[in-house]
């Protein structure tokens, strides 16, 4: 009789936990081109909207993995820039810190006007709502499986 109550009670607060902690939905991360032509710039965020504050940056030449063309750290608002010196596709790395790291790839284009041509992920976010909803069907499944031990760990003891 007790558990008609208590699982349902247990379920709304562990909603309101979910819904509310910033911590939860701080696994995704994602970035915006800002500007593309002569410098190459994207703000880098979290999925809650935070920018990756003094995040670092690495930057890899097209003609050279192993070795960083560029580093250095984004500013307060996630912002990164740098001058590509030659045409291809580089290699970006923003590391936000507690296992948030964001890798994409800038093609800059060969023309007489040095114009760059920035290529977006189409939802770079979608990985984000897809760990949400798995983590919200292990959390109600654990609550159940958590519910199912102590009942049947109280009828043993009786």
């Amino acid at each position: 009789m007790m558990y008609k109550k208590i699982i349902p009670a247990m379920f709304f607060i562990m909603a309101g936990i979910l819904c509310s902690g910033s911590i939860t939905w701080a696994h995704g991360v994602a970035y915006e081109m800002v500007e593309t032509s002569p410098a190459v710039t994207f703000k880098s965020g979290f999925s809650t909207g935070d920018p990756i504050a003094y995040g670092e940056v690495l930057v890899y030449a097209p003609d050279n993995a192993d070795v960083e063309f560029q580093n250095g750290r984004t500013d307060r608002n996630g912002v990164f820039s740098f001058l590509p010196d030659s045409p291809g596709i580089w290699k970006v790395e923003v590391d936000g810190g507690m296992g948030h790291k964001l890798i994409f790839d800038v093609e800059v284009a060969e023309s007489a006007a040095s114009e760059l041509a920035a290529h977006k992920k189409e939802n770079p976010l979608q990985a984000s709502v897809s760990i949400r909803v798995l983590l919200g069907i292990s959390l109600i499944f654990n609550l159940c499986l958590a519910a199912s031990y102590l009942r049947a760990r109280r009828k043993q003891r009786r």
